[in-house]
């Protein structure tokens, strides 16, 4: 580093590089900040300020539990996911989130599954259903994973993405699709639902960078204790 310019800025500067000529591409996760500190040869705090830098102009954005990643182009607002785990949705709002029922199978796909994933039925396929919530049940999610890595009874209790990321899993794009339907009455009856009136549904679709869809979860939400939230930021390029 020879610039005239303060470390933080040339690295920075360099990031930025990075990013525009597509090294990192949108979604991307960027190296650590222990592994820039190495390749720069800079403290953790110069790092930081340098990623600060970009975070700010909407280059980068901080997920907690996951990491830094490339923000998503918002020339067109259409490329915005509402996708969001309800641990971090529930840290945002100052609650805990708890499992309070949950079951993990690996199962062979029924003919509506193993249509949705675009694979054999019988393959095998992971089956994770939960019931989460603070003190009460807040929604029951019932989520389908391909078996590309080992799903253990970690999961039960913890967020679904923080245990892939632990993994290396990441998913490179999401779909989502948020309705209001009249919930199975199991489904209701976990959810202590004593009340007939329509519950908030949210299917989502997780691909990795081949367009493979790795996640499909369907979750029903108690509308009574379950407000959908969300913040869209546009930068220009």
């Amino acid at each position: 580093m020879t610039s005239g310019l303060p470390f933080y800025m040339q690295i920075r500067n360099d990031l930025l590089h990075n990013i525009e000529t597509g090294v990192w591409k949108e979604g991307d996760l960027i190296p650590s900040e222990n592994s820039l500190t190495e390749i720069y040869g800079v403290s953790r705090v110069t790092i930081r300020t340098a990623i600060k830098e970009l975070v700010n102009e909407r280059y980068l954005i901080r997920r907690p539990g996951f990491g830094t990643v490339v923000y998503q182009n918002k020339d067109s607002l259409s490329n915005f996911t509402l996708v969001r785990s309800f641990t971090n949705e529930m840290r945002e709002m100052g609650l805990l989130s708890k499992t309070l029922d949950a079951e993990l199978e690996l199962i062979s796909a029924d003919p509506r599954i193993a249509e949705i994933f675009s694979i054999k039925e019988g393959e095998k396929i992971y089956n994770l259903r939960r019931v989460r919530g603070d003190q009460v049940p807040i929604l029951y999610s019932n989520t389908y994973l391909l078996p590309i890595t080992e799903m253990t009874n970690e999961v039960l209790k913890g967020s679904l993405y923080e245990f892939l990321a632990s993994k290396n899993v990441y998913f490179d794009h999401f779909e989502e699709k948020i309705s209001a339907v009249k919930a199975p009455r199991e489904i209701t009856a976990k959810l202590k639902i004593y009340y007939d009136a329509p519950q908030l549904k949210r299917t989502r679709y997780s691909y990795d960078g081949n367009d493979r869809l790795i996640e499909y979860t369907e979750t029903f939400y108690n509308s009574l204790l379950y407000e959908y939230r969300t913040s869209i930021s546009y930068r220009k390029k």
